[in-house]
């Protein structure tokens, strides 16, 4: 169980396109002048910690807004761009400003890039949420092998948060409701998400990475650090007895106001690594890892908002590996596993939602799963969606 928990929490997915009687609003963002995708856009519903991201492909979904809402599109080196709930009932696709006002680190006054780094994780307690919070959130997995889905896992639930001053909390729900195709899936800690709650580790480390710094303003004249953080010699840092950090690509987008860390993007690329682990039933090697993260403010202090995980895993059965194969969710061959957290809702205390449920899991056939909005997109071919 521990293999196919590990493997769970790497994943993620997304969305698809148009507009339903469901307050339910699905596209693409794309460059207004390039027209292509752009990845990875914070969507949030303004005012409220609602939010969703766009998938790799600059697909998107989000449920449950609202005549009077209004949706914010923003992503770094791009205008944002505000849309009303009758404005996105008319199109599909989202198109956003390139915003070229970059600073180079030569230009850059005052601090270094480790500099900035460590100044951010000062201010963990200052800028975040320090005591409880309770989150609804939605979890949605699928898992892809040889262009067939073999797994699909879509989880809802409140789960209590205790803040980002408590580094070995585990945020797990009071209570869940799984949809999923696989007797053998399992919940989920968010701490394996939150990259924030995760970050105490480096303030003892910073010297074991290189750096590289940008400053980026958005079109509210808001300043960022974009901060690029390598290991040195591509190597892995050790700390003995506590974490392992392998070779990554880090980048951190820093508020320059607040120093608050606002987005975190994570790639770790273990193509150069030619060794297999050896498991007791299947060798596995894990080719591509990235991760995109969102944190957003919400009445004065930010929080986790909405994350992507995309994962590729190759898999070379053994012995054995047939009995097992669905309890670890790894299919023979090259596995690519998708992952979108988003939160639904924020409240400060248990008496702020009255739908309290058992925790329950159901088992569902494919055909059930993908009428859940969250999946279509990814379960469509990106050749079978044309866009005006």
């Amino acid at each position: 169980m521990k293999n196919s928990l590990l493997i769970v929490s790497i994943l993620l997915l997304f969305p698809i396109l148009s507009f339903s009687q469901k307050n339910s609003f699905q596209g693409k963002v794309i460059d207004e002048k390039t027209k292509e995708s752009i990845p990875f856009v914070n969507i949030g519903v303004e005012g409220k910690p609602l939010g969703t991201i766009t998938d790799d492909r600059g697909f998107f979904s989000i449920s449950n807004i609202k005549v009077n809402n209004n949706l914010v599109f923003s992503c770094i080196g791009y205008k944002s761009k505000k849309l009303s709930f009758e404005e996105l009932s008319k199109t599909k696709i989202i198109r956003l400003t390139p915003q070229a006002r970059t600073l180079s680190e030569v230009t850059i006054t005052g601090m270094t890039a480790k500099a900035v780094i460590k100044e951010a994780l000062k201010r963990i307690d200052d800028n975040y949420y320090t005591s409880n919070i309770y989150l609804d959130v939605s979890y949605n997995q699928i898992g892809i092998n040889k262009d067939s889905v073999f797994f699909m896992n879509n989880l809802k639930g409140i789960y209590k948060h205790k803040g980002y001053d408590d580094h070995n909390l585990e945020i797990k729900p009071l209570y869940s409701n799984m949809q999923t195709i696989n007797s053998g899936a399992s919940e989920f800690n968010i701490k394996q998400i939150d990259f924030v709650t995760q970050m105490d580790y480096l303030k003892s480390i910073l010297n074991s990475f290189e750096y590289s710094m940008d400053i980026v303003y958005d079109s509210n004249n808001e300043s960022s650090y974009i901060i690029t953080m390598n290991n040195k010699n591509n190597k892995p840092v050790i700390i003995p007895f506590y974490v392992r950090v392998n070779p990554r690509i880090t980048k951190f987008f820093i508020n320059c106001n607040d120093f608050t860390i606002t987005k975190i993007e994570v790639i770790i690329d273990m193509n150069a690594n030619e060794k297999f682990f050896n498991g007791l039933y299947y060798k596995s090697k894990i080719h591509k890892v990235y991760s995109v993260h969102n944190y957003t403010k919400y009445n004065g202090k930010y929080l986790i908002n909405n994350v992507f995980q995309k994962s590729i895993m190759e898999i070379i059965p053994k012995e054995g590996f047939e009995k097992i194969k669905k309890e670890y969710i790894v299919e023979e061959g090259i596995n690519e596993y998708k992952g979108l957290f988003n939160i639904n809702n924020v409240y400060f205390s248990e008496s702020e939602f009255t739908d309290k449920r058992e925790t329950n899991k159901e088992i569902k056939t494919f055909d059930e799963l993908k009428e859940i909005d969250e999946f279509k997109i990814l379960l469509m071919d990106d050749k079978e969606y044309s866009f005006q």
